[in-house]
């Protein structure tokens, strides 16, 4: 199943976001095997600490000057979740585990499948 989030092509659609979240903890757990994996190059790994100290800036100013969504019923009681989730640490992860070498990716999305 994970093995076809992440293999399994470009699909477009309403559940993309749904599928997103089911294997959100698949997906930390992949981007973290491949950040201690001595064959993926340091300077790939340095493209996630970027993307994480860049996390850790905006957070910061998020916290200074949030931008709630308060007023929407559901979406306002998880916006600061949503933001920090899915437009800082995701976006730079997604973008870590796409540079990695693919044999090594597909390698540990079959470990995180058989549950190693």
């Amino acid at each position: 199943m994970l093995n076809s989030f992440f293999f399994g092509g470009k699909r477009q659609g309403s559940f993309r976001l749904f599928r997103l979240l089911l294997h959100l903890p698949n997906f930390v757990k992949l981007a973290w095997r491949l950040f201690v994996d001595e064959r993926v190059p340091v300077y790939r790994k340095a493209i996630l600490i970027l993307a994480e100290l860049l996390a850790v800036a905006f957070a910061i100013a998020y916290l200074v000057n949030p931008l709630d969504f308060d007023f929407l019923p559901i979406i306002g009681r998880f916006d600061d979740i949503l933001v920090g989730a899915f437009l800082i640490l995701v976006p730079g992860a997604w973008f870590f585990i796409k540079l990695c070498p693919e044999h090594i990716v597909r390698e540990h999305v079959d470990r995180i499948s058989r549950k190693e």
